[in-house]
């Protein structure tokens, strides 16, 4: 859906997709209407219900008589993102905000949202759990893995749009209607924020920490479907954003870095006759530079917001690179030394030392390699979250 220029009226619409929400829409929009109303400001409740057969968009149509609320039906089920988009496409505010109905974001942090971006001026405002003094009630280690994969996922396909969002798994958020004026959204599954950062226009993004609550009401709407769903939507956000692209360039930068590690340690190791211990750091050494130098000349010199790079940048970068990349260069380190002392090949050894290394990096370092490949001189006057000026220019 494009979203047109309008003149928007100085409001909230809150958005709360339902489907088979009986059981809490009404204590929903209840306390969501309490915490709006503490803000003195106008505003308004769009419910989109995909064809609840519990009643839900009965219930709420009910609540009309007394809260500000409206209702769109959709037929068939056709997923919560798409439901908030069709809910910010009939909405009457300048602040668009979403909200899941089942009471685990407590409506009460919707305030603290607003006053976020009115008193900081920023255009997106985000109810965070990874916060500062957020955090998640009553999850099993099992929750808390799942959780922590998926946004760990969504940092390492997107690292430059997520290098600086701690919760971009958040489902309660609010921001200002210019943000996704004249974007194309199409998001799929359930995880509409993702879309809003990759291809929204925004300056400044701030997060407000709360504590995500257990389930009281109902059941939770995730399952096989919606997983595959969110891997989808991350493959075509990298696609839309560039950073698939990106992602190929990297990847072949870091195979020319083994081979040179490999190559440089031969050398030195077997023509040179240097004790491994020398040997070992130097090609290690040769490899971070050439990995630094064609990732920030080449991979990300593409990107339009980074432009040109001056001298002392290229050192101040160099320094914040190889400070990321110490873990996996100690565990390149480690194993390689540990498997030439039970006499295993040096070059099998120094192999299985690069693809460790290499396999932290990419499954658990790289939205912090990605941005310290880059100057900090190429963000000033961009917003911590780079896919701003990139998405403006895609």
């Amino acid at each position: 859906m494009m979203w047109q220029k309008s003149v928007a009226s100085p409001m909230i619409s809150l958005v709360l997709p339902t489907f088979n929400e009986s059981a809490s829409i009404e204590a929903a929009l209840r306390r969501s209407a309490a915490a709006l109303e503490g803000t003195a400001e106008p505003f308004e409740l769009i419910v989109v219900d995909d064809s609840s057969p519990d009643g839900t968009a009965d219930l709420a149509e009910r609540l009309s008589q007394e809260l500000p609320v409206r209702v769109l039906r959709r037929s068939g089920r056709n997923g919560l993102a798409s439901a908030v988009v069709a809910g910010w496409s009939i909405a009457r505010g300048n602040i668009l905000a979403v909200i899941d109905a089942d009471l685990q974001h407590p409506p009460e942090v919707l305030s603290k949202l607003l006053s976020a971006i009115r008193d900081s001026g920023a255009d997106i405002a985000v109810a965070s759990r990874a916060a500062d003094g957020g955090g998640s009630r009553n999850w099993s280690p099992i929750r808390k893995f799942t959780s922590w994969t998926a946004t760990h996922l969504a940092a390492s396909v997107l690292p430059l749009t997520l290098a600086d969002v701690h919760d971009a798994m958040s489902g309660m958020f609010m921001l200002k209607k210019e943000v996704v004026t004249g974007v194309v959204l199409e998001p799929r599954g359930y995880k509409i924020l993702l879309e809003v950062l990759a291809k929204g226009r925004y300056r400044e993004l701030i997060e407000v920490p709360y504590v995500f609550g257990p389930r009281d009401r109902g059941n939770s709407k995730l399952g096989a479907r919606q997983t595959l769903e969110y891997f989808a939507h991350l493959a075509q956000l990298a696609v839309i954003t560039g950073q698939f692209k990106t992602w190929l360039c990297y990847a072949a930068v870091g195979l020319s870095g083994a081979s040179i590690h490999l190559i440089s340690l031969l050398f030195l190791a077997t023509n040179q006759h240097w004790p491994l211990a020398l040997a070992l750091p130097v090609a290690i050494q040769a490899a971070l530079l050439s990995n630094f130098l064609w990732n920030r000349y080449l991979t990300f010199r593409r990107l339009p917001y980074v432009g040109s790079v001056a001298a002392a940048g290229g050192k101040l970068g160099l320094a914040r690179y190889e400070a990321v990349c110490i873990p996996g260069a100690l565990l390149n380190a480690g194993l390689t030394v540990t498997l030439t002392h039970f006499n295993v090949a040096l070059l099998i050894s120094a192999s299985a030392g690069v693809v460790l290394g290499g396999f932290w990096n990419v499954f658990f370092n790289v939205p912090a390699i990605w941005r310290s490949s880059i100057s900090q001189s190429a963000f000033a006057g961009v917003p911590s979250q780079t896919a701003t000026s990139m998405n403006t220019a895609s």
